[in-house]
């Protein structure tokens, strides 16, 4: 296998990749999807992610890495996760719009409800 082969370092990880396969599945076919990967460090779950990714052409992916330095920084991975997305704020209705514009800094105002946030 090459190095831009998507199934490198996913030797035995067949079970997994069909359940990722069926989350993208899903996602393709407009449904909603939630995947949690987790695990010692070193077990796979980069390869993973990195599989699906590969396979995921046509998706929009984000990416968001916890940094435990921001763990008190209110929204911060949030901010991260939706950054590339920020272009698209106005499209939001406005008490959702308005919650995240105060949430990333973009606006003042008071701390916004965190169900508008999310």
């Amino acid at each position: 296998m090459t190095s831009s082969t998507p199934r490198q370092g996913l030797h035995g990880r067949r079970d997994e990749c069909q359940a990722l396969d069926q989350v993208l599945a899903g996602a393709r076919a407009g449904q909603s999807r939630v995947l949690i990967l987790r695990g010692e460090a070193g077990v796979g779950k980069s390869a993973l992610v990195e599989y699906l990714v590969a396979k995921a052409s046509g998706c929009r992916v984000l990416r968001a890495a916890g940094v435990e330095s921001e763990m008190e920084l209110a929204f911060a991975g949030l901010h991260q996760l939706c950054l590339p997305l920020m272009g698209h704020l106005d499209r939001l209705p406005g008490p959702q719009r308005d919650a995240l514009s105060v949430a990333f800094g973009l606006s003042a105002g008071n701390v916004p409800d965190r169900f508008l946030v999310g």
